[in-house]
């Protein structure tokens, strides 16, 4: 009896391809290495090459003699298939759909065999470039080849447009929501989205490194150390993050030491505001990093007993908004599906199925799944704030899997000698599974989870569950996603669920 082989077609790594499936056989194993391009995958437990017609004659032809070839996976039309990225190949069908090699004679893949082969087609179009500028902070929309004018259409559904003739931009009223949109809106068209951040000049960062570390090199004095001990202890007090409390800390050691010759009492609100000229606003940074050092000053002294400074007279800067960092649900299948460790897959699953942040991921227990309910507890999230998010059933599957092999004993994720995974070592792992899918965006591992409210917004989820998901205080920080909708949380259908994934 001849030895079987399976022919079907998968898609794997962004890409569709052809599975040689068989039962393991030396001889076997040895005809497949031949083939061009063969790889071995350890997820679908078979090997793979390229779907195309050169491909497949070789297959074909290497194990003529040595095995009859079921094609019938190939002729089978599988309308949940995705169209879009596939390379199809079109057979036409026998009555067994085998084809054995037996005869000498047939040396070679006849007509009956493959018909005809189609490609994606790669885009016409060029990048698009998002940026923020113009004046009020405008969303900066540049084509930089040709366009297609139903894009044009597409940015007047976001309110009213101007075009800089002379720059050959399109300027729109900046919203996390119009931004979201339209880059999902290009990625499904097939064009890449390009975001433009601000760069910092070399010449700006040399001057903050000798000045800023001229200011860093100075000594403070003990009620000045006696005013730092005092701010963590209430920060520690009131449960701020260790995170939290060591940024308000270096932020006010910095305050103190600018001010090194004086004593944190003598300090004026006029030093506050020389301090903020001279040192923040020159050197050029951010709104975002100013807004904390007032933050720390203002925690400071309203700590003070005998009030020195009126920090009701500090005015924040208005923060620049920056572009949000989303994917399209194109590109979170193609990152997940590049991602080869089972540990590593888990990981990026969970923050993008279940919202997280790298933080309550790294923390989660295995006493905080609760697989009767279906449910993930999440402890002490941002705030302090406890929730409970719905894990979807795919995503059960995988952690059940992942146990086995694994076998934590305290925290789901743990590193090699024990203890919680660290958040450094997820980010690798997001980066790592970024460039193997091939995408250059300059994101952080935090994009999933936006990607994740992003995709549950347009799926007309109502803002309030949203919020609940993603542990937001105010609505106000959820509003980017507000469509309304009336549905129960635990019924919520992850839009992992709906993806082809492995």
């Amino acid at each position: 009896m001849k030895k079987k082989i399976i022919l079907k077609r998968i898609f794997h790594r962004g890409e569709w391809r052809y599975a040689i499936i068989f039962k393991y056989d030396k001889e076997l194993t040895g005809l497949v290495r031949s083939i061009n391009k063969v790889t071995w995958s350890q997820s679908n437990g078979c090997w793979y090459a390229g779907a195309d017609e050169a491909t497949l004659k070789q297959i074909l032809s290497v194990f003529r003699e040595s095995a009859d070839i079921d094609i019938s996976a190939l002729v089978s039309t599988d309308s949940n298939q995705p169209e879009a990225t596939a390379v199809t190949p079109l057979v036409e069908k026998h009555e067994d759909h085998t084809v054995s090699y037996s005869d000498p004679e047939e040396q070679s893949i006849s007509k009956r065999s493959v018909v005809s082969f189609t490609k994606k087609a790669k885009s016409k179009f060029d990048p698009v470039l998002f940026s923020i500028g113009g004046p009020d902070e405008k969303l900066v929309v540049k084509f930089t080849g040709h366009y297609d004018q139903e894009w044009i259409k597409e940015l007047n559904g976001f309110g009213k447009i101007q075009f800089d003739g002379i720059r050959k931009e399109w300027l729109i009223r900046w919203s996390q929501l119009a931004v979201d949109s339209l880059s999902d809106y290009f990625s499904s068209k097939g064009v890449d989205v390009i975001v433009k951040k601000k760069v910092v000049p070399s010449e700006l960062k040399e001057i903050r490194f000798d000045r800023g570390g001229e200011v860093r090199e100075r000594k403070i004095g003990k009620a000045s150390v006696e005013g730092l001990k005092m701010l963590r202890i209430y920060l520690e007090e009131k449960r701020y993050s260790k995170r939290t409390i060591e940024s308000y800390l270096a932020h006010l050691e910095l305050f103190f030491k600018y001010f090194h010759e004086k004593e944190p009492s003598d300090i004026t609100e006029q030093d506050v505001t020389e301090f903020i000229d001279n040192h923040i606003l020159r050197l050029g940074y951010s709104a975002s990093y100013q807004n904390l050092v007032i933050s720390a000053i203002k925690m400071y002294y309203s700590l003070c007993e005998e009030r020195v400074v009126n920090t009701d007279s500090f005015e924040r800067p208005r923060r620049s908004r920056a572009l949000p960092k989303v994917f399209s649900k194109e590109e979170i299948m193609k990152i997940f599906n590049a991602t080869r460790n089972n540990k590593h897959k888990l990981i990026l699953w969970l923050i993008y199925s279940c919202g997280l942040r790298r933080s309550e991921l790294t923390n989660i227990k295995l006493t905080d799944l609760d697989r009767d309910r279906g449910i993930l507890h999440i402890r002490e999230g941002k705030g302090n704030i406890d929730r409970m998010v719905p894990v979807p059933q795919k995503v059960w599957e995988k952690i059940n899997s992942y146990l086995k092999v694994y076998s934590p004993k305290g925290y789901l994720f743990e590193g090699q000698t024990g203890g919680k995974y660290s958040a450094e070592s997820v980010y690798s792992v997001f980066k790592r599974s970024l460039k193997l899918a091939g995408i250059k965006k300059d994101v952080g591992v935090h994009s999933l989870r936006h990607s994740y409210a992003t995709h549950l917004h347009e799926s007309g989820l109502d803002i309030r569950y949203i919020q609940e998901l993603l542990g937001h205080k105010s609505t106000r920080t959820t509003e980017i996603y507000t469509h309304v909708s009336r549905r129960n949380l635990f019924a919520i259908r992850s839009p992992i669920e709906d993806m082809d994934i492995e």
